[in-house]
């Protein structure tokens, strides 16, 4: 075979890939189309969207948090990818409009692109208004490809959008991260606490243990101040902790996930020896675990 030869059937190869190049859509076909709720509790609620051949779409939001939506796929695309994030008429509209709601970028993992809420307010009204909301990136030509469209369809939003509304109105209103660990504190010598303004923290804790059954251990730890003996104080900070665990049992806690814990004066928060030095010592911690 000649070098001539060679070189026109690399050229016809060449042209045949370039051919083959070509946008992948993703969408769920009218007749498949689901929305579906997937979490429904007092701390995070979820509605789902499958797209065919790709992963899913998920609008989420968690208690004390605001609303946020992920691409989420199997396939594998590099972070860092440009991506336009755009709303756009259905097929069986008869007038066609397109606008972008924002730019992103990939993240490379199984979640591939995380919407800020902003976009992902603008994008839930668009489905609610019978709209499409997608994702539109380049990809490398290797895999014979050179951009990637996911749409979500608007079929069957609205039959799911009441429940997850209401799943997100009976949310709890502080999260997870921002109440994961409170204290109560005591007066002079006493076991039974002061709740006052400073301790709000442990009451909304004390509320949300109430709601969110994926607490798997609860860690109780009592302390008291350099007023009297070593000795005394390792009784008293006993019996700090364990009236807060009695606290927690009366109201149906598991009992099985509480761990109880007291350190008499030895780890206080501060040496000063004003009376609100003492007070800020004499407390029980609660720390939440997932």
């Amino acid at each position: 075979m000649s070098f001539r030869v060679i070189l026109i059937i690399i050229a016809m190869l060449s042209a045949l890939t370039e051919s083959l190049a070509a946008q992948r859509r993703y969408i769920a076909p009218m007749e498949d189309s689901r929305w579906e709720m997937t979490v429904s509790t007092g701390v995070q609620c979820e509605m789902e969207h499958v797209i065919p051949y790709f992963g899913k779409a998920i609008f989420s939001q968690e208690a004390g948090r605001k609303l946020r939506l992920k691409l989420v796929t199997q396939q594998r695309f590099k972070p860092g990818i440009e991506v336009e994030f755009f709303s756009e008429s259905p097929i069986w509209k008869t007038t066609s409009t397109a606008f972008s709601i924002g730019n992103l970028k990939t993240g490379g993992g199984e979640i591939l692109i995380d919407v800020p809420t902003g976009a992902a307010k603008f994008a839930y009204l668009e489905l609610h208004d019978g709209y499409q909301a997608g994702f539109y990136f380049p990809v490398s030509q290797d895999d014979l490809i050179d951009s990637v469209l996911v749409s979500m369809s608007t079929v069957r939003f609205r039959s799911v959008q009441p429940l997850f509304e209401q799943c997100v109105g009976g949310l709890y209103p502080e999260n997870f991260e921002d109440i994961r660990s409170a204290g109560i504190h005591f007066d002079h010598d006493d076991e039974f606490p002061r709740i006052e303004e400073e301790d709000s923290a442990f009451l909304s804790m004390f509320n949300y243990l109430k709601v969110d059954n994926e607490i798997s251990k609860i860690v109780i730890s009592g302390h008291a101040d350099f007023s009297g003996s070593e000795c005394y104080n390792d009784t008293l900070s006993s019996r700090r902790a364990w009236y807060v665990y009695d606290m927690l049992v009366s109201d149906d806690i598991d009992p099985s996930k509480i761990q109880v814990k007291y350190f008499g004066e030895t780890r206080p928060v501060t040496r000063g020896k004003s009376e609100a030095d003492l007070l800020a010592n004499r407390r029980v911690t609660v720390e939440l675990y997932r």
